[in-house]
């Protein structure tokens, strides 16, 4: 290494340890103050995104013309603005989390029909836990881990560019004992913790991925690309696919953890149309979820640009 390269080195380790005691400051101040200066916080950062953040704007609002043309503009704006506010949510407390009393933060979360996911692990020993950008969805590992600490517990997750943010990433995963997985050459590690028969792993499926990443499937009426990894793991060792999404109340001061029906696999001779089959009830069910509560979902994620990227150009 030359003695320029360690200089660089040095100092992108200097600044990745300020960053990281200014979000542990940020994160213990706002884990100690009162629930109503957080939720300011959060609806200020919401309004700041709003008003500067107009590329995903015009990807939200391309989402919602297109999979809701017959509904009104004010309720695509109300949309829009409380997605800016949910997202804003989500840095915030992933920033205080671990600095919030365990008593207090278990209490926000009322779980709904979770004999479905023991159901499915008393049967078959383990199960793919299907998650989407939706709500809190973060608390799948920062909460809901704590229930299953007998299991090989895992977060299916992208890094990002920066060295330091990656490693706050990482560190935020595993102070609840849940291993991060990253996307790039997932399927080996995967194949690890499922060969052990103890894996609970969550993967998020809502994100449009490349043709050769997955298949084409129906969602909201048009055609999308959505992940087959779940629907693998699931027909591979002969386990469900359990929908856990968590939804948050108004002032983000509750959330409902509600834990679907498995989806079960076929396993036949035409191991393509079992892998299509399960993979195409895991679109329906989150079109299910978010037709329901739509302010709910991560709409900035161009969720239809492998198919139709038309949409999302902008108008010259």
């Amino acid at each position: 290494m030359s003695k320029e390269n360690g200089i660089k080195r040095e100092w992108g380790i200097f600044w990745g340890k300020v960053l990281e005691w200014a979000l542990n400051g940020l994160g213990f101040i706002l884990a100690h103050m009162p629930h109503k200066w957080f939720v300011g916080c959060v609806r200020a950062l919401g309004s700041i995104f709003y008003k500067l953040d107009r590329r995903r704007y015009y990807d939200a609002k391309a989402n919602l013309d297109f999979v809701f043309p017959e509904m009104s503009n004010e309720r695509k704006e109300a949309i829009i603005k409380r997605a800016y506010q949910n997202f804003a949510f989500i840095i915030l407390e992933s920033v205080r989390v671990e600095f919030l009393p365990k008593d207090i933060y278990d209490a926000r979360f009322t779980l709904i029909d979770q004999e479905n996911v023991l159901k499915s692990l008393a049967k078959n020993g383990q199960a793919v836990v299907m998650g989407m950008h939706f709500g809190y969805w973060e608390a799948v590992g920062t909460s809901l881990a704590q229930y299953y600490a007998q299991y090989d517990r895992g977060s299916l997750g992208r890094l990002t560019k920066f060295e330091n943010i990656n490693r706050l990433i990482v560190k935020h995963r595993e102070a609840f004992g849940v291993r991060f997985i990253n996307k790039v050459g997932a399927f080996k590690e995967l194949l690890k913790v499922y060969n052990g028969g103890k894996g609970l792993v969550g993967i998020l499926v809502d994100q449009n991925i490349s043709p050769k990443e997955g298949v084409e499937v129906e969602f909201f009426g048009h055609k999308a690309t959505h992940t087959t990894i779940g629907s693998i793991l699931a027909r591979r060792f002969n386990i469900d696919i359990v929908a856990v999404i968590i939804d948050f109340n108004e002032d983000y001061s509750h959330y409902f953890v509600t834990y679907y029906p498995p989806i079960k696999i076929n396993i036949t001779d035409d191991s393509q149309a079992d892998i299509q089959e399960a993979t195409q009830a895991q679109a329906t069910l989150s079109e299910q979820i978010i037709r329901a509560h739509p302010e709910s979902w991560f709409w900035f994620h161009r969720r239809f640009k492998t198919t139709h990227p038309e949409i999302y150009r902008k108008p010259t």
